[in-house]
């Protein structure tokens, strides 16, 4: 399938909308608890985020039509630097065709291209089966277990070279 990426703006905003509103895409993809917003709302909560100058977040686009987002964020963990990933697929009928692990995999290069990086790292429901495959054939491991709001989560890594960070 072919996509692409670009960075993310206010002007997509709607859609994301949609995503952040529907509550049973929130619960596989979220930790937190959930809200609706207003496009308002969204629009402050995203004017802040877009300034960070550590973070970089983009869309995917599939056919001229946005169908998912990204977040990377530069992060010091221990004594090295590491790459904070996020996805959210939000268009249902692309899952499980292989595109978040594409995705994903294109995103862990650009990640890598920053010789500052060690690792990528995310965090996944331990619920939400779909993403921790799509990411495993990323190669991501799975680092460690806990509770962050009653929700059981994994911590995972993909680390650019063979020592652990």
């Amino acid at each position: 399938m072919d996509w692409h990426e670009r960075l993310l703006q206010i002007d997509d905003l709607p859609i994301i909308l949609e995503w952040y509103n529907n509550e049973e895409l929130h619960n596989i993809a979220d930790v937190k608890s959930f809200k609706r917003y207003t496009i308002e709302e969204l629009r402050q909560y995203w004017t802040e985020k877009l300034s960070r100058s550590y973070a970089s977040y983009h869309v995917i686009v599939v056919e001229d039509e946005v169908i998912g987002r990204v977040g990377l964020k530069k992060k010091k963990y221990e004594d090295a630097y590491v790459m904070e990933y996020s996805i959210l697929i939000g268009v249902s009928n692309l899952y499980s065709k292989g595109l978040g692990t594409e995705i994903t995999k294109y995103f862990i290069s650009k990640s890598f291209l920053n010789p500052d990086i060690e690792a990528v790292v995310l965090q996944v429901r331990e619920d939400n089966k779909r993403a921790i495959r799509c990411y495993e054939k990323a190669g991501f491991k799975k680092e460690k277990s806990y509770i962050e709001n009653q929700v059981k989560v994994y911590d995972m890594h993909r680390v650019k070279k063979e020592e652990t960070i």
